[in-house]
């Protein structure tokens, strides 16, 4: 679960530079190494007279430096004698002196083998002395092969770059040489005494061998930056022969370790898919119970891939990429940290504990939706809507379910006639999770599926529908008004269903009087329908009325219309005489 939730969840682009990161530390020590030992497959003319004329020119420096050798030696071996016969208030300068004279064999020596190996760096050979155990030490020494990638990526041009400062630090180093010199040379022997004379020689001489230690020194670095920067013709073949040895060398490491990882997982996934297939029953496999083996055997199947990975670095003895799988496993462990409370809720969704479970009734953008699964990805559906909701599973966190009871998932269904509020009548076309299409008058309307869930309407398509009228007749017809009309109108409307053939869809007729009115003897008329004919709903509304109008007619029943009296009685008569007389004026 929580491999699945690293590989789909927001830290994926994050992991997956470092792990570019890191490929690429683990491809440069290769081709490092071809850079330090160039390629002997190469036989140019113009390389191989340049490889000439180098090493005629190291020969000779080699030549020069056995000639300073033996010259420090000899003054070595003189001053050795000389601090026997010294007293002791000067022999501190004498010593400074032979320790200058050892340190300067000491590099005369060195620099004779950097030209006999070629400017070879020599600091892999240097021993270490035994430290007591200090953790951080053993911490830097287990990511040493780390730093080192990370050091090989820059080795060459800081190299470069420390040669050229050498270079420029001996060429001020000469020019001062040039100045002491200059300045000795204006002194005039015979104007000293014989003890002066001596130690002017002895100066003038200590400072002519500085010279010819800095050109020598400056020679040969030179030579080594020669050296470096002539590898760069070079790197296309260095780059050919790295790539060469790490696909089969660190490159046929990591097949492997990829090959062994889907081996396992291959493996683990067959076996628990012969778990469920054999043992367990198709309807057990959604108890919490059994999702909670499924669960713990994906954990236990991520740690064994990240085992067989590990384990495969082991075997090939390959110390970089095992470092570095354990730095991504560190990292990983160190991400989930943080985010460990938010897939500790998550878990207790996947179990089927948390406050949404599979099957029960949910909410969602205003309209109840089924829980199908919870995974990764859960899935949510109304039965009687088309399309379903893929949510992220951290998206049910916000969410709360109940078990469902029987009660309807919409108002509708495709086929059914609905009565809107505002008395359209409309046939439900399609509906989705976003819109319903009704079609009223002939015409395609949509609704919005949420707020057309809100609406007031009526469904005439199921359990039948009911039809109401109000029907009147004038009050001269009292005194038959509760026995003969209620009669007369249900006998009529019963001949007028057989004779439209809808005698089958009427499940209830009722007549019966309704209330005296202010113009008429009201009655009411309801009628049950089967909901076959709910799309004739207007049409029976229309045959009632025609009906009862017909009944009328042929009984001679006055129908009634609104109508306002206004009656005037003797008062009024009174008053408007005595306006008469005051004005002069009729009213008429």
């Amino acid at each position: 679960m929580l491999l699945q939730a690293f590989i789909s969840g927001r830290y994926y682009l994050r992991y997956y530079a470092l792990v570019c990161l890191l490929a690429l530390i683990s491809l440069v020590p290769t081709l490092h190494a071809q850079e330090q030992i160039p390629d002997s497959a190469a036989t140019a003319s113009d390389q191989s007279n340049d490889i000439e004329m180098r090493h005629e020119e190291a020969i000779a420096r080699l030549s020069d430096i056995q000639q300073s050798l033996q010259d420090k030696r000899k003054q070595l071996a003189e001053q050795q004698q000389l601090i026997k016969s010294t007293q002791e208030n000067e022999k501190k300068e004498v010593q400074q002196h032979i320790d200058t004279l050892n340190t300067d064999i000491a590099q005369l020596n060195q620099s004779f083998e950097q030209i006999i190996i070629g400017g070879l760096d020599l600091e892999p050979f240097s021993d270490t002395p035994a430290r007591p155990f200090d953790w951080r030490e053993e911490l830097i020494q287990a990511t040493r092969p780390i730093i080192d990638g990370l050091k090989d990526l820059t080795e060459k041009p800081r190299k470069i770059e420390k040669l050229r400062n050498n270079i420029s630090r001996l060429k001020e180093q000469n020019k001062l040489i040039r100045q002491a010199l200059k300045s000795i040379a204006q002194f005039k022997p015979d104007a000293m005494t014989p003890l002066a004379q001596a130690k002017s020689k002895s100066i003038a001489k200590e400072w002519e061998q500085r010279q010819i230690d800095n050109e020598r020194n400056l020679e040969i670095a030179h030579y080594q930056l020669t050296s470096l920067q002539g590898t760069d013709s070079d790197w296309w073949q260095n780059l050919k022969s790295g790539l060469t040895n790490f696909a089969f060398g660190r490159g046929l490491t990591l097949i492997t370790a990829i090959v062994a990882a889907l081996g396992v997982w291959q493996l683990m996934n067959g076996l628990f898919w012969l778990y469920q297939k054999k043992l367990i029953s198709p309807s057990r496999r959604n108890s919490m119970q059994v999702r909670l083996i499924g669960y713990a055997y994906r954990i236990l199947t991520g740690l064994l891939v990240i085992l067989a990975i590990i384990m495969t670095f082991y075997l090939a003895s390959d110390f970089l990429l095992l470092t570095l799988g354990i730095i991504l496993l560190v990292a990983i462990v160190l991400s989930f940290r943080q985010i460990l409370p938010h897939y500790i809720a998550e878990t207790r969704l996947l179990l089927d504990m948390g406050p949404v479970r599979v099957g029960e009734r949910v909410v969602y953008n205003g309209l109840p939706m089924q829980v199908k699964s919870i995974n990764v990805h859960s899935l949510l559906r109304n039965p009687d809507l088309k399309g379903i909701v893929r949510l992220p599973l951290r998206a049910l966190d916000s969410m709360i379910s109940r078990p469902v009871i029987d009660e309807p998932w919409f108002p509708c269904q495709a086929g059914e006639y609905v009565l809107l509020p505002d008395g359209r009548l409309g046939l439900v076309l399609q509906q989705t999770l976003e819109l319903v299409q009704l079609q009223i008058a002939g015409s395609l309307v949509q609704f919005p599926a949420t707020d057309f869930f809100r609406l007031d309407l009526y469904n005439l398509s199921r359990q039948g529908f009911g039809l109401a009228v109000t029907f009147g007749i004038d009050y001269q017809h009292q005194t038959e008004c509760l026995d003969a009309v209620p009669i007369r109108f249900r006998e009529a409307l019963i001949q007028a269903f057989e004779k439209a053939e809808l005698n089958n869809q009427v499940l209830n007729l009722m007549v019966d009087f309704k209330e005296a009115g202010v113009n008429s003897l009201d009655y009411l008329i309801f009628i049950n329908f089967n909901s076959e004919i709910a799309g004739s709903y207007f049409m029976l509304r229309r045959l009632i009325q025609k009906t009862c109008v017909e009944v009328c007619n042929r009984e001679n029943w006055v129908i009634p219309f609104p109508q306002l009296v206004l009656h005037q009685g003797d008062g009024f008569q009174a008053m408007r005489e005595q306006n008469n007389q005051s004005s002069g004026k009729s009213i008429h």
